[in-house]
């Protein structure tokens, strides 16, 4: 459960201003759709791709160690940035933030630029028309894409397997560990608490919005 509180928190403070660039201050549609398509490129190839090449990015000499030694931030190659739960909580937020971007990039296309320019006019700071425009208006986005990646988060079992080193279980790696083991009845238990985790989680979120009236 912290991996799916800490992978949300950091998808959505990533993505909200990347949904917030495309969805309010790129006016023309042609270019928002062109720049929603580049969020998706990735998945353009294999999802096991995609976690398997965080492995020679955060290793001793990979791509990110070269770069925090380059500007001065470390003296030596960092090896707690492989097989450890940083390097699952990387892999998960860059694979899942689209899911983040793109319902709020669509709820904030829809906010009416003269709501936003009338509150300027009245004197509104930036952080005022945030707060009592942007947020409420785009909080369907948040919630939708809060339930996407909550789900696919606590369904995971590849990146944790692949960045961990198995170092860290989720209920999908324990699930597929027992089905192996052809422990089936242990997977079939294990596979309905995770099933009544993601209600859970989906209902407490549905509760704050309703979709049916929003969308």
């Amino acid at each position: 459960m912290t991996f799916v509180l800490i992978v949300l928190a950091l998808t959505l403070a990533i993505g909200y201003p990347v949904a917030m660039f495309i969805g309010l201050y790129v006016h023309n549609k042609v270019m928002q759709t062109l720049l929603l398509v580049a969020c998706i490129i990735p998945f353009w190839t294999s999802f096991l791709i995609r976690v398997l090449a965080w492995r020679p990015m955060l290793g001793t000499e990979g791509a990110v160690n070269i770069v925090l030694m380059k500007l001065g931030l470390t003296a030596s190659p960092l090896g707690e940035l492989l097989f450890t739960e940083l390097s699952v909580i990387i892999g998960m937020t860059q694979i899942y933030v689209v899911f983040m971007v793109g319902p709020i990039a669509f709820m904030l296309s829809r906010i009416d630029p003269s709501l936003i320019e009338g509150a300027r006019d009245l004197g509104a700071s930036g952080w005022r028309i945030f707060r009592t425009i942007i947020l409420p208006l785009s909080l369907t986005g948040v919630i939708v894409g809060a339930i996407f990646v909550s789900v696919m988060v606590l369904g995971e079992f590849a990146t944790t397997a692949a960045l961990s080193g198995r170092k860290v279980n989720m209920l999908g790696n324990i699930i597929v560990t027992q089905v192996g083991s052809l422990k089936w009845a242990f997977a079939a238990v294990v596979g309905v608490i995770l099933t009544l985790l993601m209600a859970v989680i989906v209902a407490g979120l549905l509760r704050i919005v309703d979709l049916r009236k929003e969308l």
